[in-house]
């Protein structure tokens, strides 16, 4: 009993440091970048040695990589929202684009750092494609929604259209990435507004 209670106890505190670690790790990056924030940096903020850093990521890149999945694990928290809402699936894919320039305006430099994570996919296909199949399938819970009532066109499969949604996403989200100048929230607007009129029944 008291052994149990000491693992649990044990594995809390795990999660909790890990969880420090990452609060840390956005708030430095938004405010100084990735290549303006170190180990120790991101060790000192969450109140952690630097050994302990290391018990958890191998370097600051496996860091990026458990922010991308939380970041990931948050869109899924979107969508969930969009869907308890009564909206129309038009809506809905606005929903989700606007919440990315939300996010884009109060954390730019996270959020850089973790779409830094898309264009490192393209060198390792392995990770790219886990990464891809779970945002269509977050896309595809927006889709299966509006097919049901009727919204959605059905002369291409589901899943083609999610991909096609994710991919105007995904785009857009990358010529924000390449120009300092980028009207994020123009061109998010027109991006969602193309994405759902492409999805409209035919």
């Amino acid at each position: 009993m008291n052994e149990d209670i000491t693992l649990g106890r044990r594995e809390r505190n795990k999660r909790a440091t890990h969880e420090r670690l990452l609060t840390a790790a956005r708030s430095l990056f938004a405010n100084y970048g990735v290549t303006g924030t170190t180990v120790d940096d991101i060790a000192n903020e969450a109140d952690v040695s630097r050994a302990t850093f290391f018990n958890y990521f191998q370097n600051k890149d496996a860091l990026l990589d458990a922010l991308y999945t939380s970041h990931m694990d948050l869109v899924s928290q979107v969508i969930d929202r969009l869907l308890e809402a009564d909206l129309t699936t038009e809506h809905r894919i606005h929903g989700l684009f606007e919440d990315f320039v939300q996010t884009a305006v109060e954390l730019p430099g996270y959020l850089r750092a973790v779409t830094g994570e898309l264009d490192r996919d393209l060198t390792t296909p392995e990770i790219s494609i886990e990464r891809t199949e779970r945002f269509n399938e977050e896309i595809l819970r927006i889709l299966e929604s509006g097919i049901a009532r009727g919204e959605i066109r059905t002369d291409y499969p589901p899943l083609f259209l999610a991909r096609m949604v994710a991919a105007i996403y995904v785009s857009t989200v990358r010529y924000w990435r390449q120009d300092p100048d980028y009207d994020l929230a123009d061109g998010f607007e027109k991006a969602a507004r193309y994405a759902a009129e492409s999805l409209a029944p035919r």
